[in-house]
């Protein structure tokens, strides 16, 4: 999230699911006032190479270099456990300074974060209606806080404060209260709704295995100014990128 309002959003994927094997880069930068640059590729490509503290991607099709430096420790959790598979959830850098080089667009810098997943059950099968998932960072960035909030057949939420669980938590449109700390969020900024649909006609081949249900998943993603209250502390301002996933 550079300081100019831009935003820069990159996944690299690895996927195995039955006789399909790929894996799958995108980059998408937001500017205010422009139609997202969004890019994607299905060329073999390594991940990216995960350091003490640093993360680096060079993604050559893309032509996008991202260089993340991580100013918290990483934060673990297990979401899902049960016999239809696991889900590993892993903050890499919980809070960073993230500056991304992406070829015909000036550098983008400024507060970010990064994280992996690791899942073992198609995501269509997740005992989910709605996914609610945010990140709040101060501008240096010294303060995080990563929500996380499951709405439908398994109900849970998972809130955590500078890489430490907090607890009662809850998660609304309007911010998280997790403990002593209140993340209130401002004017939702839209950077962008797709359907899932979308996402999959630049991957043919899954079309082809995912259920024609999901492919009407909807994904809301928003950039928003949010304040930081902790007790009788001076608020704190920042910024979020969260979002809203609706399953069914």
């Amino acid at each position: 999230m550079a300081p100019d309002g831009r935003v820069v959003v990159g996944y690299w994927a690895s996927l195995a699911y039955r006789r399909l094997a790929f894996t799958w880069q995108n980059v998408v930068l937001y500017q205010s006032g422009e139609p997202p640059a969004r890019r994607s590729s299905l060329a073999p490509s390594p991940p990216p190479d995960v350091g003490a503290g640093a993360i680096t991607w060079r993604a050559p099709p893309l032509g996008c270099v991202i260089d993340v430096t991580s100013r918290q420790r990483p934060i673990e959790a297990r979401l899902l456990d049960d016999s239809t598979g696991v889900i590993e959830w892993r903050a890499e850098a919980p809070a960073a300074v993230v500056s991304v080089e992406l070829s015909g667009f000036p550098p983008v810098k400024g507060p970010g974060y990064a994280e992996r997943m690791l899942l073992t059950v198609p995501p269509w099968r997740l005992p989910i209606r709605e996914l609610r998932w945010g990140r709040w960072l101060d501008a240096v960035p010294n303060r995080s806080v990563v929500w996380i909030d499951w709405r439908g057949e398994s109900e849970r939420t998972w809130v955590f404060v500078d890489g430490k669980t907090s607890a009662p938590a809850v998660v609304t449109d309007e911010g998280v209260s997790a403990g002593a700390v209140n993340v209130v969020v401002g004017e939702h900024h839209v950077l962008e709704t797709l359907a899932f649909s979308q996402i999959a006609a630049t991957i043919p081949s899954l079309q082809a295995v995912v259920p024609k249900a999901f492919l009407a998943l909807r994904q809301t993603r928003w950039c928003s100014n949010g304040t930081l209250q902790e007790g009788n502390a001076a608020p704190l301002c920042g910024r979020a990128i969260h979002e809203v996933v609706v399953f069914r």
